[in-house]
């Protein structure tokens, strides 16, 4: 009862933004003077009328429910408000194919779409003004707009249009392809075919989407617009509770594409069997070709449509979606993903007779940007002071087994890599992910005191297999049962936590996990006495008997247990806590798993993710990994280049090495050779082994190679530093080469230092190189001979076997304005590079600091900036890797394939 009434009092204040909301949205520019005028003018509203007017105002049908908001709630409504609609973003970048370049790039822009009445489009943005401000819609139309004058007319007699959007996940890629699917409607493509992900769920959500804003099902969505024509309402051959069956489609009556009028909407998993009825239903009706114009949005497109064997015998769904493409005479697929890096690696060039040209986006790639007010890779793993970070102990948890151990005993920590029974030994869950529980517990408090009630999730992704979700939900329960009984036992009481070391522990968490929190801790205790009956625990896999489902009609409060069925597309409502112990060497598999990517409005204070150091910090490498390729498909497009061009440099760039082995598994079983293209790159030794023979040797190594400086012809400048021009490549070969690196990274993977591409690379190229040798702000002294400098002081984390240097940084930024003409000192990083003449040696003397030792660490490290030059001197450099490290990435590849089990 008294969750009704707190209810009731929340109507008021969202009916007042509501109010706030429509009529900002109705504002071509908007700034934060905008908003504090808008609330200013609202509140003497409120001051002056009556309560009998403002009810039939603010739409609220019982007067009793009007009230006076607090500068609290006003505070909440700014705060909100500011966040939602004070956003930048920018529009993508396009690259386009060499025949794309033939067509007709601007008929919608500049010749459909004025013809068009544009009833499906006009729609969709009346109806997201509502959601989205103006900003953001602005540039969802110019990007779709984009992407349409990339399709093809469907008044053409033939096209085969393949086109690949990338954006980042869970920014809005729905947003985007529901504006498109609305153009194209409007522009005359009658069959669009939404391929939504692998599991019901998302397709299911997908529908829900679609049905809202573009079919207006049930009347409900943009059906309920004053514009919306019944009689132009799409027909939609699936449901939210059915995927296409060829029945249904049969009792729809809709087989005559010629005479059709309307556009038919089919959203379909992306599983054999839906795939297959769709095409007997189409054969059925159409020996031939179907001369209509068929739109295929290809949704988490790197999952499942690529083709991982080979062309006479392609896998089962990359081979339908091909059969369904050559069904029509006019036909445009557009892949969405967030990970693009699967789809750059098809052959451009693969082709079979029978199901025509595999998926490769030869005709546009559209790089999405994302809002300011996305809650991202970058904002989350991109900063040092890891706000948003909780790491997971080392001692609560262990990578794979010692194989000496032949069973788990019951104080081992949890154990990351598992089998499908560890189930059976399953007894207790690590301390962190009980704190993770109790914050997240404290955040729906918080939410429902700052008048946001509305879902909330936590995430538990700790496994791969179904029977040991079983046992963690069980588990979680069990907890989560212990903390609601001293909750409604103690939580009203005075001093509660006398009387509760679990109640004593949740303010502890409140304290140590969240800052300047408008509340204290007992006002957010007895909100949630009021709350904690509502929190579900739901388990999504395969056998899952209650599905998640968030309503419309109730607040939904869930701790979800899940693997795979959770990691692509599906969103989590209100996802502020996430606990993750899931590892994988596989880049884009890592980015899919991380559902708390997205938009926050007004708790992202409040959002934390759980995870271990390891996999912190290879989040942390995939940020400069994607901005690195996207910097890349801007300057390609820059220079004019193709998608066949950018396909390249996703193969051969360094951070790409896994994504190329795991594609190409099955291609070469004796020997493999990996390549890679280094121009235009920085490479820096950010682990720096630990051991003492290799500290030593490397000490050695950097005197021997200034004394060969010093004795050198080259041009020496002291300039605080001392920099060597013009320098001999043996010099830099020699360093190299006899470097000691931290040995157990094959190939530099995780440390992002390829060496054997650097050593392939210098022994192919024929260049002269620059060298500098820093001098920093350290106590101690580096000197070999004249030379003496201050050693540069470096903070750290001491590690396994290695030193791993703070920020992921060694040099400062911009290191490469040492060597650069005047005119050029002011540039980026990267467009320096475009400037560099001669590959740039950096050489460190370091002073390592690590909180955990009292003595600081002499230590050696080095850095390589590569010219990107436009006479390109080494191409791609090509290694073959060995045949144990060969084994280890197709037995990962093995583990990440494998379904939730």
């Amino acid at each position: 009862m008294p969750l009704i009434d707190e209810n009731k009092k929340n109507i008021m204040y969202n009916h007042v933004k509501d109010k706030i909301v429509e009529n900002l949205t109705k504002l071509s520019v908007l700034q934060e003077e905008t908003i504090v005028q808008e609330i200013g003018e609202w509140k003497k509203v409120i001051e002056i009328t009556p309560p009998s007017i403002l009810k039939t105002i603010l739409g609220i049908e019982n007067e009793q429910l009007i009230r006076k908001l607090s500068e609290e709630e006003w505070t909440y409504i700014i705060k909100e408000l500011e966040q939602a609609f004070i956003v930048r973003i920018s529009s993508g970048i396009l690259v386009v194919g060499e025949e794309q370049r033939t067509r007709d790039l601007s008929w919608w822009t500049s010749k459909k779409q004025l013809e068009s009445d544009n009833y499906y489009s006009t729609n969709y943005m009346n109806y997201m003004k509502r959601i989205l401000p103006t900003e953001i819609l602005n540039t969802i139309s110019e990007d779709t707009n984009a992407v349409m004058n990339n399709l093809a007319d469907p008044n053409l007699d033939a096209f085969s249009i393949y086109g690949m959007v990338v954006g980042h996940v869970q920014s809005g890629k729905t947003s985007n392809y529901a504006s498109l699917i609305c153009k194209a409607a409007d522009a005359g493509y009658r069959f669009i075919v939404v391929i939504a992900g692998g599991q019901n769920n998302l397709r299911d959500q997908t529908q829900k989407r679609l049905d809202e804003v573009f079919i207006g099902a049930n009347y409900k969505g943009v059906g309920q617009l004053a514009g919306f024509k019944r009689e132009k309402m799409p027909d939609s051959l699936t449901n939210a509770d059915n995927d296409f069956k060829i029945e249904t489609a049969k009792a729809r009556g809709t087989t005559n594409f010629e005479n059709m009028q309307l556009p038919i909407l089919v959203v379909i998993k992306k599983h054999t069997k839906p795939l297959s009825n769709l095409l007997d239903w189409l054969d059925k009706h159409y020996k031939n070709q179907v001369d209509k114009a068929m739109l295929v949005i290809d949704d988490e497109s790197d999952y499942a449509s690529i083709n991982t064997k080979n062309e006479e015998d392609p896998t089962v769904i990359n081979e339908k979606i091909r059969l369904l493409l050559q069904k029509f005479k006019k036909s445009a697929y557009v892949a969405y993903t967030a990970t693009p890096y699967a789809n750059i690696f098809i052959d451009h060039k693969a082709q079979n007779n029978e199901i025509g040209k595999d998926l490769f986006p030869r005709d546009f790639i559209y790089a999405l940007d994302a809002p300011s007010n996305y809650f991202g890779a970058e904002k989350i793993f991109g900063n040092e002071d890891k706000k948003y970070i909780v790491e997971i102990p080392n001692n609560e948890v262990m990578f794979e087994l010692d194989k000496d151990i032949k069973s788990i005993p019951k104080d081992m920590p949890f154990l990351i890599k598992h089998k499908k029974d560890y189930n059976k030994e399953l007894n207790s869950l690590p301390e962190s992910l009980h704190d993770a529980i109790r914050l997240f517990l404290i955040n729906i408090a918080i939410r429902n005191l700052r008048n946001q009630k509305k879902h909330n999730s936590m995430l538990i992704h700790i496994s791969r297999f179904t029977d040991v979700h079983i046992q963690i939900k069980k588990l979680v329960a069990d907890y989560f049962d212990l903390l609601k009984k001293h909750i409604k036992a103690y939580g009203l009481v005075s001093n509660p936590f006398k009387h509760s070391s679990h109640l004593q522990n949740m303010k502890e968490t409140f304290y140590s996990k969240l800052e300047n929190i408008e509340f204290d801790f007992e006002t957010i205790l007895k909100e949630l006495c009021l709350t904690v009956d509502t929190v579900l625990i739901v388990d999504v896999h395969q056998r899952a008997k209650t599905p998640l489902a968030y309503r419309d009609d109730i607040q939904s409060n869930v701790i979800v247990i899940g693997g795979l069925s959770l990691s692509r597309g599906f969103t989590l409502e209100g996802l502020s806590v996430s606990y993750f112990l899931r590892t994988t060497i596989y880049y884009d598999t890592l980015m899919q798993m991380g559902r708390w990517f997205g938009y926050r409005i007004g708790y992202e204070d409040l959002c934390r993710v759980y995870l271990t150091d390891d996999l912190y910090n290879k989040f942390a490498f995939i940020i400069e990994a994607t901005n690195d390729l996207i910097n890349r498909l801007n300057d390609m497009r820059e220079e004019n280049l193709t998608p066949e061009d950018f396909g390249l440099a996703v193969q051969l760039h360094p951070d790409s090495l896994l994504q190329v082995t795991a594609r190409n598994k099955s291609k070469n079983t004796e020997e493999m050779y990996l390549e890679m293209n280094l121009d235009g790159l920085i490479k820096e030794t950010r682990w720096i082994s630990n051991l003492k023979e290799d500290l030593e040797a490397n000490e050695v190594l950097l005197k021997e190679t200034t004394k060969e400086l010093i004795a050198s012809n080259a041009e020496h400048i002291e300039n605080n530093s001392h920099i060597w021009k013009n320098v001999d490549k043996t010099i830099i070969q020699n360093f190299v080469n006899n470097y000691c690196l931290y040995k157990n990274d094959p190939l530099g993977i995780k440390s992002r230092m390829p060496i054997d591409f650097i050593k392939e690379y210098i022994r192919k190229s024929n260049l002269e190189w620059d060298v500098v040798l820093f001098n920093g702000n350290g106590n101690g002294i580096f000197q070999e001979g004249n030379i003496i400098l201050n050693r540069q002081l470096r903070n750290g984390k001491q590690k396994q076997g290695y030193f791993e240097v703070a920020k992921r940084q060694l040099s400062r930024a911009r290191p490469e304005s040492i060597v650069m003409h005047k005119e050029h000192k002011n540039l980026s990083s990267r467009e320096m590079r475009k400037k560099l003449e001669k590959p740039l040696l950096m050489l460190h003397a370091l002073e390592l600091s690590y909180e955990e030792c009292n003595n600081n660490y002499n230590a050696v490290g080095f850095g390589i900036s590569f010219p990107d030059l436009k006479n390109k001197q080494t191409n791609s450099i090509k290694v073959r890797i060995n045949n144990v490290y060969r084994t280890q990435l197709e037995e990962a590849y093995k583990d990440e394939v494998d379904y939730d089990e």
